[in-house]
């Protein structure tokens, strides 16, 4: 019987957490044997969820309408919208799923999108999910890109098809965290190429990601995504920054 690595991985952890209860990531109490993984129960329900009223386009919150930026300058996706502001304890969670290979987190963030999909944003409406892919020598290195396996978990769900062949990352650019805003949108020009454009031609897309900040990022994906002439390009991420720098 073949094992998948994930799924290996993941009760590799569940094993060890029950044996050695480790402290919460983000308030360093230790771990009851009922809290989720990594971080306590009591740190997961300080999230910070952005809520209405928002921007009608980028969804920064606290904005009535349209913030000065879409208003004088809109960007080219209908709307992007957003589970969580991107502190303390989502942030712990995310980095340690991101970066430390904590699989078993993919499950408690899934859920924690689907449990708090915003309430203008229908996911049923969309034909496809793309997420945003990550260059393939990334990809062997880290083993698994973070957006997919959470797109891939909410679009199960809600009987959505994932796309992974329209859209690759042809560029390995420096990882956009590590550069200030201005450094982030030369870093990501050019860094994507579509292919297969026919399967997305008059289509209703998402686009995922789990992070937002600058949005140089998403706004490379969407300005390569309309040369395929899609019906509409709207975004999902699970976590954003109210203060780009």
């Amino acid at each position: 019987m073949h094992i998948r690595p994930n799924f290996l991985q993941q009760t590799i952890e569940s094993a060890i957490t029950f044996i050695y209860p480790a402290q919460c990531h983000v308030c360093k109490k230790q771990l009851g044997f009922e809290s989720a993984p990594y971080i306590c129960d009591t740190c997961w329900k300080f999230i910070e969820f952005i809520q209405s009223p928002w921007c009608e386009i980028c969804g920064i919150p606290y904005t009535e309408d349209l913030c000065n930026s879409c208003a004088t300058k809109p960007p080219r996706f209908g709307k992007l919208r957003t589970i969580a502001v991107y502190e303390n304890t989502i942030q712990q969670a995310i980095h340690l799923f991101k970066f430390n290979k904590r699989y078993s987190l993919s499950h408690t963030l899934k859920q924690l999108i689907l449990d708090n999909i915003p309430c203008d944003l229908n996911l049923t409406d969309y034909d496809y999910v793309l997420p945003v892919p990550i260059h393939k020598k990334r990809l062997r290195e880290r083993g698994f890109n973070q957006s997919t396996l959470l797109a891939k978990g909410i679009a199960k769900v809600v009987g959505l098809r994932v796309l992974e062949d329209v859209l690759i990352r042809e560029k390995n650019t420096s990882p956009q965290s590590s550069l200030d805003r201005e450094a982030r949108q030369t870093n990501i020009k050019g860094a994507f190429k579509i292919q297969n454009a026919d399967i997305i031609r008059d289509k209703h897309i998402l686009v995922f990601d789990d992070v937002f900040t600058t949005g140089a990022t998403v706004r490379e994906v969407v300005n390569v995504l309309w040369d395929a002439d899609p019906m509409e390009i709207d975004v999902l991420t699970l976590a954003r920054t109210l203060n780009p720098y």
